[in-house]
């Protein structure tokens, strides 16, 4: 799932199906981090972790760039610390996103594995998304902006 804390720059997060010594696997779930993140939506638009409701779809990615919607069924939010993790893309732009400091929540390298957060160092490439265009309530828009 493509998600991050600027809609411009997205970082795919893989779903918590590598097994575990900690949890046992959960095909359905991804822990995709802090409530204020966009999520990726199947029509191109953007939305905040927080504004999803069960029934809503959201866009799923595989590391080759494969995507398909799927429904949300349950949306959960708990206090957990939090890790954060900044990223750039080849042109020098920046993203970053907040998740779980856990061992079972993972990020997606340039080779398409998923790494877990608490493995991740400096250095390291990560599959993401760039969008060039600015956005309004989850809609691209024609306008220079820039986030934080």
């Amino acid at each position: 799932m493509l998600v991050g804390s600027t809609a411009a720059m997205m970082a795919l997060v893989h779903g918590e199906t590598v097994p575990s010594a900690f949890v046992p696997t959960r095909p359905f779930r991804v822990n995709a981090g802090a409530a204020h993140q966009y999520a990726q939506l199947p029509d191109g638009s953007t939305c905040y972790l927080s504004e999803l409701t069960p029934g809503d779809e959201v866009l799923i990615t595989d590391a080759d760039g494969k995507t398909r919607c799927l429904r949300v069924g349950r949306l959960k939010i708990e206090r957990r610390p939090l890790i954060s993790i900044l990223f750039s893309n080849q042109k020098g732009q920046e993203g970053r996103v907040l998740l779980q400091n856990a061992e079972t929540v993972r990020v997606v390298d340039a080779r398409g594995t998923p790494v877990s957060v608490t493995a991740l160092e400096t250095g390291m490439r990560l599959i993401s998304r760039s969008d060039v265009t600015g956005r309004h309530v989850g809609q691209p828009i024609e306008s220079e902006v820039t986030e934080h």
